[in-house]
């Protein structure tokens, strides 16, 4: 009986577990995109803060790649540090 719970567990786990790699790769890749152009354009944890109406507190969260992005954040993101951080194929 518990061998029937194993593999159900196991069945589900190998589905939900490339999902979360995909969206551990989103989030790590935006908080990487995000941290070069900080620095490129010499901008602080708190310049962005004051940028987008956030606590530094906030921009310490997105840049520790733990944060799931919305995408309306993102867009704020973007427009304040001026780049495109997601591009979208058409």
């Amino acid at each position: 009986m518990i061998k029937i719970h194993d593999d159900i567990l196991k069945d589900e786990l190998a589905k939900i577990m490339p999902l979360d790699r995909a969206t551990s790769a989103l989030i790590d890749g935006i908080a990487a995109k995000i941290d070069a152009v900080m620095k490129q354009k010499g901008i602080t944890k708190s310049q962005l803060a004051k940028m987008t109406g956030h606590r530094p507190s906030e921009v310490t969260k997105w840049l520790g790649g733990n944060h799931n992005f919305t995408c309306r954040t993102i867009a704020l993101i973007s427009y304040a540090l001026g780049t495109n951080l997601v591009k979208i194929a058409r």
